[in-house]
């Protein structure tokens, strides 16, 4: 009787080891959804394959009315492969500027993150303003929807 117990103990601890390992290997970002950057930019994404598609709702702009009327724009953009994938996403504003991300979507203490470095290239009217067109920033962003523990900083 003992070592039926101890065979059934061991099956369980087996199950148990395998289920907790394969749910580490399962953690791709998934970067469908809504996310919020620190300054409260709203993004929508569909990832479908390499292809991203969505809107951002921006929350700054670098003059009134930079951004268009809504300060919405569309996105499109490339995500690569693996289970933290790198991507690429580029927005048109209605005004005539347009802005770029390069980033890599990260799991950090079961929640994803986007981290992103960002251009955001400007329309001046002539060449010698262009010195001026286009800046440079980073942008962090996490799901709309809080994780269970999110602990960034």
């Amino acid at each position: 009787m003992a070592d039926l117990w101890l065979q059934k103990a061991v099956v369980l601890v087996c199950v148990w080891a395998v289920s907790y390992t394969l749910s580490q290997h399962d953690k791709r970002c998934n970067m469908s959804g809504t996310w919020v950057n620190e300054l409260g930019s709203v993004l929508s994404l569909v990832a479908k394959g390499p292809h991203l598609s969505g809107s951002l709702q921006s929350s700054v702009e670098t003059s009134q009315g930079a951004a268009g009327d809504e300060k919405m724009g569309k996105v499109v953009g490339v995500l690569g492969d693996g289970e933290q994938p790198t991507f690429t996403m580029s927005v048109k504003w209605s005004a005539g500027s347009v802005s770029t991300w390069a980033g890599q979507c990260f799991w950090r203490t079961n929640c994803p993150v986007l981290r992103a470095i960002w251009l955001l290239r400007s329309e001046v009217s002539t060449e010698d303003k262009n010195w001026k067109a286009t800046r440079i920033g980073e942008d962090l962003f996490r799901p709309q929807k809080a994780c269970d523990s999110d602990q960034l900083p």
